[in-house]
């Protein structure tokens, strides 16, 4: 396109050189030409802008990320001239829209139409916009373009996938469920542990609470230790939507999986998140499997989210110390998660830490704290495949 204005400057510069050494009604005619074509080619792109016809059609507003669903795309000539060069530009950010690209332009003669029946898949879950993004119209001379941004962006609300998982390569989904016998009545272990908010306080060790400066309980063989922890931590590690998408899209993704896999094996889950307190959902039925998936879509992750004050109060959660194994899934293994993963530990609590967003790591990183295990789960790898 430059090189085509460049042409027709140097065309308009020799036409005026003319008219002023030489005169005469060819060359007047040259110079008028050269004047007037530029204005005749704008006035031709602002004709197509004003008569130019585009629609697009999705058949739902509610998309389950990484499922195709029908996408309708048309583009109409309803004048008396052609069209000479229209390019669209689709939003590729966050969907993939198939059989389209960028890169194609296309020419409508007059009454002429171009439709197309495809699909349309999103990858992460959110909020966003989909389809086209902008019309580009040039004219016959590559001379002139113009740009202009779709004001009816298709706004879609993308939902996480539900990924079933066989079992799970970094624990035995079996032993999750096991529970200590309840056959004879409970009596007092040699060990003891943290106290926590709720223990009854007759089990206090007051000769080991004194040499560690804070309250310990004793432990009761036969104590059930029922179900399993999952822990999604709120946390947003970016203010783009580029980067932190797909990270918290997988990291629902995997809470989901986890769920869906102990839900299929009569394993009851409780799922902990923190929203101005510790808030718990169970789920151990399809029907509250249903209605975590629903409160899923709708997790909020904040960049400023208390972690500190969250894990705070999941120690001193009661439930919490009466599991089996605790997941968490969250997106920065800081030193409040692996704290809480310790104190989980200490309390004979299997603890289970899924980093979400580990791109490089191949290998399971060693954690300071013994008992805990970290998994890496990269985004751009099958959940499948990770865990």
């Amino acid at each position: 396109m430059l090189r085509n204005r460049l042409i027709l400057a140097a065309l308009w510069i020799f036409s005026l050189v003319g008219i002023s050494f030489y005169g005469g009604p060819l060359t007047y005619g040259f110079f008028a030409v050269m004047t007037i074509l530029p204005i005749v080619l704008l006035l031709y792109l602002l004709l197509v802008l004003a008569r130019f016809k585009i629609y697009q059609h999705l058949e739902s507003r509610e998309i389950v990320s990484n499922h195709k669903i029908p996408f309708y795309f048309t583009l109409q000539n309803e004048d008396l001239f052609a069209f000479s060069a229209v390019r669209v530009t689709f939003y590729s950010d966050f969907s993939v829209i198939d059989g389209l690209s960028d890169d194609n332009e296309y020419e409508l003669l007059p009454k002429d139409k171009i439709k197309k029946e495809t699909g349309l898949i999103c990858k992460y879950r959110g909020e966003y916009n989909v389809g086209i993004r902008s019309v580009t119209l040039r004219d016959f001379l590559c001379i002139f373009k113009i740009t202009y941004k779709n004001k009816e962006a298709l706004r879609v609300r993308v939902v996480p996938d539900i990924i079933t998982l066989s079992g799970l390569k970094s624990i035995d989904v079996e032993s999750v469920s096991a529970r200590d016998s309840l056959a004879n009545p409970a009596y007092p272990d040699a060990s003891v542990r943290d106290y926590i908010t709720g223990d009854d306080t007759r089990r206090i060790n007051w000769k080991q609470s004194a040499k560690t400066g804070h309250l310990m309980v004793k432990n009761y063989i036969g104590e059930e230790r029922n179900g399993v922890g999952l822990i999604i931590d709120p946390y947003r590690i970016s203010d783009k939507d580029t980067e932190y998408l797909p990270i918290e899209n997988r990291i629902l993704e995997t809470a989901i999986a986890l769920c869906k896999l102990l839900e299929s094996k009569r394993i009851p889950v409780s799922v902990y998140r923190y929203a101005s307190g510790v808030k718990e959902t169970s789920v151990d039925s399809p029907e509250s499997f249903n209605d975590f998936y629903r409160l899923a879509s709708d997790f909020s992750f904040e960049m400023d989210a208390e972690r500190v004050e969250m894990y705070d109060a999941l120690s001193l959660c009661k439930s919490i110390s009466e599991k089996k194994t605790v997941f968490i899934v969250t997106a920065d293994v800081n030193e409040s998660v692996l704290m809480f993963s310790k104190s989980l530990n200490q309390n004979d609590i299997q603890a289970i830490v899924y980093s979400v967003g580990d791109e490089t790591a191949d290998e399971t990183p060693v954690s300071p704290y013994i008992h805990t295990k970290i998994i890496p789960v990269p985004t751009t790898k099958s959940l499948v495949e990770v865990i």
